[in-house]
């Protein structure tokens, strides 16, 4: 009787501590969850922000683009009219 009742005690026991683990873990996990999400909206802020820092350096490569071609006509135009002096 009293090795059926120790028996039953270790089973009860070992339930025990497995609850506790599985309790535990899955904390663990739903820790790890808001981590990864966490991280990930991180991740879109950042890749946002880069797409915009991006684009703004697109609009101003091409500004300067703009700028450099019609300089460089205004200055073919004052070469071709013979003033060196306006192309420099």
């Amino acid at each position: 009787m009293f090795k059926t009742l120790s028996t039953h005690i270790a089973g009860v026991n070992v339930r025990s501590k497995n609850r506790v683990r599985d309790a535990f873990a899955i904390e663990l996990i739903d820790q790890k969850i808001r981590e990864a999400e966490k991280s990930l909206k991180a991740a879109k802020a950042t890749l946002a922000s880069l797409i915009q820092r991006q684009r703004s350096e697109e609009r101003q490569r091409d500004t300067l683009k703009t700028r450099i071609k019609g300089m460089m006509g205004r200055a073919q135009d004052a070469m071709d009219k013979g003033r060196a002096d306006l192309a420099g």
